[in-house]
């Protein structure tokens, strides 16, 4: 249906009973009734915001902040028992820690350690995981396993379990695996240990003389050795302290 005005909006003309021109134009001015009245919403409509375009910044704040939060939560409550038995449990884990980052590199001392044995086992596992990935990643792959599956773990206790202490404990062992993986990596430039195979590693079978062969780095094994060493104590501190601090955030949360 045509829009009408009695009295025109515009110049104030009002349609006479004889006039015969279109009922939606004024006959005085030509103003089309229909296309003033939709200039006029338009104008009276505020302008609908645009979506705000999510930045990369943004989704890296958000990812930044969702990982604070699984790393430092806190229960409201603790178990007082759960509080002590973590403290305890922590005391131990720093007095065998920094007794097996004090052991020596070229003898492996540590693959006399109570906890060696254990790792073997994950070791010679992620070889037969990795083995369609190539023969350097099946090589590799005993040592990343070794150290990674820990992390694994810890990520599971962090998003599954909210649990910091028990990922930091992971992280704990994983730096024991990667500071027994460092005589391993130290004794491929002069093989002198013994292997699985009965064999010292200049007969074969020794992981890092071909991976570190591959990477043009042989002839170096001992310094990179001790750089594997040095970063699983950095790894060691770093459970200590984040184990640490979860058993004192949670001391205050007891009950």
């Amino acid at each position: 249906m045509a829009l009408t005005y009695r009295k025109c909006p515009k110049c104030g003309h009002e349609r006479g009973e004889g006039e015969t021109g279109p009922a939606d134009v004024c006959g005085a001015c030509g103003l089309i009734f229909s296309k003033y009245l939709s200039a006029r919403v338009a104008t009276a409509m505020p302008a609908q915001p645009a979506a705000k375009a999510v930045s990369v910044e943004d989704q890296e704040s958000g990812l930044t902040a969702r990982a604070k939060e699984l790393i430092l939560y806190v229960p409201e409550e603790v178990d007082a028992g759960a509080v002590y038995a973590r403290a305890a449990l922590l005391a131990v884990l720093i007095v065998y820690g920094i007794r097996l980052a004090a052991m020596d590199i070229p003898s492996w001392e540590m693959a006399g350690s109570l906890i060696h044995a254990p790792m073997v086992p994950f070791h010679e596992f992620g070889h037969i995981l990795f083995r369609p990935f190539g023969e350097f990643m099946h090589l590799l792959g005993g040592s990343l396993f070794q150290a990674a599956l820990p992390l694994v773990l810890g990520g599971i206790f962090l998003v599954k379990n909210r649990d910091p202490f028990a990922a930091a404990v992971m992280l704990w062992w994983s730096a024991v695996a990667v500071m027994d993986i460092a005589p391993y990596v130290y004794d491929a430039q002069h093989p002198q240990h013994i292997l699985l195979t009965g064999r010292t590693g200049d007969t074969g079978a020794h992981d890092f003389i071909d991976v570190l062969g591959d990477l043009g780095l042989l002839m170096k094994a001992q310094t990179v050795g001790y750089v594997v060493h040095r970063f699983g104590i950095l790894m060691l501190v770093a459970s200590f302290a984040w184990a640490g601090w979860a058993v004192i955030a949670q001391f205050a949360k007891r009950k």
